[in-house]
């Protein structure tokens, strides 16, 4: 078996693949896909109509719309302050939520092709949404320390062969390559025996050359 130096290079294919294996096994959750019925259940549709409708009857020509296809919706939520005395404070927050294309009047739409709402906090969707968000910090921070404590491990090791016997499952994350390298056969001890033979056949003269000068140095003691 060969040694193979775990050097940087292999260090970071290993937390690639550790960082694949991770986001596979704890996927991050995906905010609801309830823009459209949100804006129906909040009445957006019939407003939009009832105002379309009195613009024309008051001015004579249809009013001035933008296609949107996003909704972002906004509420206040109360948080704990990090003074570790109890206290709060209320943040605002906002979710984006996709939707069919949708015509609304040009002054209810802000920036490109978004329409931006202001929902009550207790609105389910937007509940909705705080959890996921929760719920995605608490992986990302879970993420982090995996990664961490993975890098860690990494620079306790000099090389491939003393991170496979303390670590075995980790072989899933190395290269292939890199393992059959591992698993190669060491043929040093045979390459030493060679040179061994070589030297003894070649420098026979040198080898009598050196001896008979040292027995000569002896005799002139």
């Amino acid at each position: 078996m060969k040694t193979v130096r775990l050097s940087e290079t292999l260090k970071r294919d290993i937390m690639r693949a550790a960082e694949a294996k991770y986001k596979s096994a704890n996927p991050p959750k995906d905010y609801p896909e309830q823009g459209m019925q949100l804006f129906l259940d909040q009445g957006y549709q019939q407003k939009i109509d009832a105002t379309t409708k009195h613009f024309k009857d008051l001015w004579g020509y249809e009013m001035p719309t933008n296609t949107v296809r996003e909704l972002v919706i906004s509420s206040t939520v109360e948080e704990a302050d990090d003074d570790g005395e109890g206290n709060t404070h209320h943040r605002e927050k906002s979710f984006t939520l996709s939707m069919p294309d949708v015509d609304v009047p040009n002054v209810l739409v802000k920036y490109g092709d978004t329409m931006r709402v202001t929902v009550e906090p207790d609105n389910p969707t937007f509940l909705a949404c705080v959890e996921v968000e929760m719920f995605n910090d608490r992986r990302y921070e879970a993420e982090r320390e995996y990664r961490r404590k993975l890098d860690d491990v990494l620079d306790r090791f000099s090389t491939l062969n003393q991170l496979m016997k303390a670590a075995p499952y980790i072989k899933d994350l190395v290269p292939q390559e890199r393992l059959q390298k591992m698993h190669e056969k060491d043929d040093r001890s045979e390459r030493r025996k060679e040179q061994a033979e070589l030297a003894d056949n070649e420098l026979s003269d040198l080898r009598e050359v050196l001896l008979e000068d040292a027995l000569l140095g002896d005799d002139n003691v």
